[in-house]
């Protein structure tokens, strides 16, 4: 008879606090697994992002790059190679060539580029080739290509005529040369969120060496 009265008592002030408890705690841990699983998948998202914009970058950089096309002016009084190697920029005519492009340096099959940084991040400037002074920087069409990517550094080898082994140089001057570099390379870094980001170095390969005179 006491066993049954004591049952319908139900829980006692403490039993309860217990419960309260427990299944406060059991909340907690169970939006803790969700936030861990909100911000995993975010940071996933997140890194998938930022390798497929830096793929873009480095596809287009070397599409150009690979497009390097052996234009030489040949004049009375000057003879050059327009081909302008920098430690920072790269300037070059390219046969790489947007085939929806509506503008003359599009449709001329070849135009002049010039990939650097400035303040604003990663940018190509692009020129009518045979129109206008392509050494000088300014002027022609300027596009950013990226704004989170600051610094872009070049190197370029070279083979001199005769020999078989070559080695990297951060400069080529078209008052000097009178080739394209064998291959070109290139190391970008951007800075996102407070880091900063090592792009994956390219070498591109230049295998149009045959001399064109203007």
């Amino acid at each position: 008879m006491d066993l049954v009265k004591k049952n319908k008592r139900g829980f006692t002030l403490v039993e309860l606090l217990i419960a309260i408890t427990l299944s406060i705690v059991i909340f907690i841990i169970l939006l803790a697994a969700m936030r861990l699983g909100y911000k995993s998948q975010a940071t996933g998202t997140e890194r998938s992002e930022q390798a497929q914009k830096v793929r873009i970058i480095c596809d287009r950089v070397a599409w150009l790059l690979r497009g390097t096309y052996p234009f030489y002016l040949n004049k009375i009084d000057q003879q050059k190679l327009f081909f302008e190697g920098k430690s920072d920029q790269a300037g070059f005519v390219t046969s790489s060539v947007d085939a929806y492009g509506l503008g003359p340096e599009d449709q001329g099959g070849l135009k002049w580029v010039s990939i650097f940084t400035d303040k604003d991040g990663l940018k190509i400037r692009e020129k009518v080739y045979f129109l206008e002074d392509v050494f000088d920087d300014s002027g022609g069409k300027v596009y950013l290509l990226d704004p989170d990517v600051n610094k872009i550094a070049f190197e370029y080898f070279d083979i001199p005529e005769g020999e078989t082994q070559g080695s990297w140089v951060t400069e080529w001057d078209p008052e000097d040369k009178e080739t394209l570099p064998a291959a070109v390379k290139v190391q970008m870094t951007m800075e996102r969120g407070g880091k900063k980001i090592e792009l994956p170095e390219l070498i591109v390969r230049i295998t149009a060496q045959r001399k064109t005179e203007g």
